[in-house]
């Protein structure tokens, strides 16, 4: 019995012997694991910061190049406004519309004065208008009022 007891108790060992070494082996697994997918995250994080740095940068210079541009455009547009519209005015005062031809500039002198003698006059007198209805009427008609019946 002692031979048979021995092998039990042996037999009771390996099993818990087996099993302590699967949970250590199990909790190493899952340690492992964990710092496996913590060295991803931060990798992707580091990736992600030089990614929001590189955006960052690009916007800034993007936007440089805007403020440029706009002040190439307003530049251009004083330039054109000096060349187009100040220096024709001051070149010939007398004649503003000398861009066209003689026969359109003298029907738009016509028609301007033509529009100076079309302007309404307006009478002195307050005089507010007159009623020609003779009566009251409608809303205001005070026979035709009837209770409103329920």
């Amino acid at each position: 019995m002692t031979l048979t007891m021995t092998l039990v108790w042996l037999a009771v060992g390996f099993v818990c012997g087996g099993l302590v070494a699967w949970f250590l082996a199990l909790r190493q697994h899952n340690q492992s694991q964990l710092q496996q997918e913590l060295t991803d995250t931060r990798e992707q994080l580091k990736k992600y910061r030089a990614d929001v740095s590189n955006h960052l940068e690009t916007t800034n210079q993007l936007i440089t190049q805007l403020q440029q541009n706009y002040g190439k455009i307003a530049s251009h547009l004083q330039q054109s406004k000096m060349e187009l519209v100040e220096k024709p005015m001051l070149e010939k005062k007398s004649e503003p519309i000398s861009y066209l031809s003689s026969d359109t500039a003298n029907q738009i002198r016509q028609s301007i004065h033509q529009l100076d003698e079309r302007k309404p006059t307006f009478s002195e007198s307050f005089e507010q208008p007159k009623d020609y209805a003779g009566g009251a009427s409608g809303l205001l008609k005070e026979s035709a009022k009837k209770p409103a019946s329920a």
